[in-house]
């Protein structure tokens, strides 16, 4: 049922196939942070995920897993013919206590292969499409704008204008701003501030004060911070816990 080439959970790993360079697989793979978060990169997206949540990669899919120290990524692989569902695009799906237990379970206890079989029949089953709120980030690949968006995405608390990334970059901000919203769909500002909230999702799984994760991610206040945070996440930073499944 699950891909024989790994066991049913485990962290992400070079063994696994999963690195930090552009790569896909065979199987269909699911993605889900163990605790804190995890970051999952596909051609044109960067996926933020926290716990509760998980990525529907499916198999033929290009993606990237981020492996820094902070993050706690764990996969599991499915055969496409164990998968009896439509396979859909990449999505973020709800992956429970219940599941991720059951995972672990299978992964460290020995068990006859029939029991085995039911037992992650029933893991498939709970893979259920999530409706939680997660930050995505559209990943530009027009030259033009690709850098801006790697710097950005590097120090979001850079507070440049697009007027000063037109300077910097020799090119007008009107070429910028077109790009942007081709690109990602999303104007300069709306780009930024996405990025600015997966990395205060990341900080704030770090058990950060807000107050600090607002400096760290370009507010000068934590009003400010907090009513973007609420726009995209549908919550205050304050009720944002990470660690804690839906």
């Amino acid at each position: 049922m699950l891909s024989t080439r790994s066991p049913a959970h485990r962290h992400v790993g070079h063994l696994d196939g999963c690195v930090e360079e552009p790569h896909s697989h065979g199987e269909h793979t699911l993605f889900w942070p163990e605790r804190g978060f995890s970051e999952v990169r596909t051609r044109d997206q960067l996926w933020n995920l926290t716990a509760g949540q998980g990525l529907w990669v499916p198999a033929g899919t290009e993606h990237s897993v981020d492996r820094r120290s902070s993050t706690t990524p764990a996969a599991m692989y499915i055969r496409p013919t164990a998968w009896r569902r439509a396979v859909g695009p990449v999505r973020t799906v709800v992956v429970n206590t219940a599941l991720r237990e059951l995972l672990a379970h299978l992964d460290w206890t020995p068990m006859p292969r029939a029991q085995r079989l039911r037992a992650q029949e029933v893991c498939l089953e709970l893979i259920t499409d999530g409706s939680r709120p997660t930050i995505t980030v559209p990943l530009p690949h027009d030259q033009r704008i690709a850098e801006i968006a790697r710097q950005i995405m590097a120090d979001p608390a850079d507070n440049h204008s697009i007027d000063d990334w037109a300077y910097r970059t020799s090119q007008s901000s009107r070429t910028i701003a077109r790009a942007f919203r081709a690109e990602t769909g999303l104007t300069f500002t709306q780009w930024r501030t996405h990025a600015r909230m997966a990395r205060a999702v990341e900080l704030l799984g770090e058990d950060l004060p807000v107050r600090v994760v607002a400096r760290r991610v370009g507010y000068t206040t934590s009003s400010a911070f907090t009513a973007a945070f609420r726009r995209l996440l549908k919550q205050p930073p304050s009720e944002f816990v990470p660690g804690r499944a839906p």
